[in-house]
């Protein structure tokens, strides 16, 4: 495996400007000085001439400003990946990672008061990891270059990253186009969604995370894309159905104690065209999806055993909305514009109804990954 050199990075090397949207000259004054932000959304800009997270305060009220850009130490691709899960916190939300597509690697940050500080960056045996789903001590990427997954041993007192042997397992096939990896809420599985076969692959693991055995089951629909966790060992999965006119779906499934996955139910119409991202609220309530070539954003209920219902077809209308993230209260929904390259800030209303509060723009065009601390 190719050794690649540590690096660390404090905020304040990396403040050149993102015209728009950069870090403002460190002696002015912040306009909310005095109000202390309520959370950071951190995106990631996919730059194949130097990828670099890029990050916004919160203030809790709708508004953001920019609160820094840091240097992955790698390189992007400079356009879409076809992905979701870019970015991933660790589960004490210390710790950032963020995928390399570009340069087949892992960077891992150590979240600080004055912002980002490079830890880490490790070297894997896959090619162009597009996702990235952290565990128990255990981090696992999927890699859209050669259709597999690869894992590592996560130090939590150093932010280290060590190759964890045996980790390096194919998808269900060649040419599977993997969208996103997650583990389940116990960190005793990984599932996969393959585009390109529509289909859903889980990997059940061993005491030491490494893969034990895989699955692979037909998709509800076809083009599983995003999708998120909810309660229960449940996960919903945004579908785009090839991008067929008004033919975007979400299903629903449980993850079984053998590492293998049901259908609960699906596939549901979400009257809209190429649902690709998908976000659930912290209480497992609401779904939302980015329905890229439809401008829109459309919301489900979740009841108690995993069935989904429309609520709105389109809860809010959005230039060509590329990723979803949630806030930890709930409260708020964030979005990526492919669009306008821009962050929207909504208010989450009762019955998923969404009330625009925000647009931030200027992102740079390769822009992937939304998550929020």
């Amino acid at each position: 495996m190719k050794t690649l050199f540590k690096l660390t990075f404090t905020a304040f090397a990396f403040a050149s400007l993102i015209p728009g949207i950069g870090l403002a000259d460190p002696d002015k004054r912040s306009k909310f000085a005095g109000n202390p932000p309520v959370e950071t959304v951190y995106t990631l800009s996919n730059n194949a001439d130097g990828n670099e997270v890029l990050a916004f305060h919160h203030y809790g009220n709708g508004q953001m400003e920019p609160a820094g850009r840091f240097a992955t130490g790698g390189t992007g691709t400079g356009s879409g990946l076809g992905n979701q899960g870019a970015l991933a916190l660790s589960e004490n939300a210390r710790y950032l990672f963020a995928v390399n597509a570009g340069s087949n690697d892992l960077s891992v940050f150590r979240i600080d008061r004055d912002g980002l500080q490079l830890i880490d960056r490790a070297g894997e045996e896959g090619t162009t990891p597009v996702s990235v789903a952290v565990g128990p001590n255990r981090v696992y990427v999927v890699n859209s270059g050669d259709d597999s997954i690869f894992g590592f041993r996560f130090d939590h007192r150093t932010g280290k990253l060590h190759p964890l042997p045996e980790s390096h397992q194919k998808l269900s096939g060649d040419g599977t186009a993997p969208a996103q990896i997650s583990f389940d809420r116990g960190g005793d599985a990984l599932v996969v969604t393959e585009k390109a076969t529509n289909k859903i692959t889980t990997f059940s693991l061993n005491e030491d995370g490494s893969p034990e055995a895989k699955h692979s089951i037909d998709s509800a629909g076809s083009t599983p894309f995003g999708f998120a966790f909810g309660k229960r060992d449940q996960f919903f999965v945004s579908e785009a159905q090839g991008g067929a006119p008004d033919g975007a779906t979400v299903s629903s499934y449980q993850l079984l104690e053998d590492g293998t996955a049901q259908l609960i139910d699906g596939a549901v119409a979400a009257g809209q065209t190429a649902a690709c991202w998908l976000a659930t609220t912290p209480t497992g309530r609401i779904a939302f999806t980015a329905d890229t070539p439809a401008n829109a954003i459309s919301a489900f209920s979740i009841d108690a055993a995993g069935r989904l219902s429309l609520l709105h077809t389109r809860a809010a209308e959005e230039n060509r909305p590329t990723d979803l993230a949630v806030s930890t209260d709930g409260r708020m929904l964030f979005t990526l514009s492919g669009g306008d390259h821009s962050i929207g800030v909504y208010r989450i209303l009762k019955g998923g109804a969404l009330q625009k509060l925000q647009s931030l723009g200027a992102l740079p065009p390769g822009i992937t990954g939304l998550v929020v601390r």
